[in-house]
C-alpha cells in the first residue's frame, strides 16, 4: 500500500500528516500532534476525528509561553512580496506566524 500525505488547517497554521497503511495496522506520523504509533486499520478514522483536538492540546502547552520578544530582519521588496506570498499560499493569515513556524521547522504540511 502507498504512502499518503495528508493535512489539515487549524486557525491559521497547515498540520500535516502521514498515513502509512498496511494489511491490518496503519502508522500514522503527526508532529503537531507528536504522534508516531501505529493502530489498528479500524481505529484510524476515530483517530483522525480527534486529531484536531489532540493538535490543540499539543500547541496549547507551546503557547502558555509568551512571545515577549522581537527578531528583526531587513529583506528587499522583492523578497518580502515573496515571502508574503509564500506565507498566504501556505494558508497563513500572519506572516510572522509563517516565519515563526518555517524558523522552529514545525510542521507545515508536507
Amino acid at each position: 500500500m502507498s504512502i499518503r500525505k495528508h493535512y489539515i488547517i487549524i486557525g491559521n497554521r497547515r498540520h500535516g500528516y502521514t498515513l502509512h497503511p498496511a494489511r491490518t495496522v496503519t502508522t500514522l506520523i503527526c508532529r503537531s500532534a507528536n504522534i508516531e504509533a501505529r493502530f489498528p486499520n479500524d481505529e484510524i478514522p476515530r483517530i483522525l476525528a480527534e486529531l484536531p483536538r489532540m493538535i490543540g492540546e499539543q500547541n496549547s502547552l507551546l503557547e502558555n509561553e509568551p512571545q515577549t520578544e522581537v527578531l528583526r530582519f531587513r529583506v528587499s521588496e522583492s523578497e518580502k512580496d515573496q515571502i508574503e506570498h509564500n506565507a498566504y499560499k501556505a494558508g497563513y493569515e500572519y506572516v510572522s506566524a509563517y516565519l515563526r513556524d518555517i524558523a522552529l521547522q514545525r510542521e507545515q504540511g508536507d
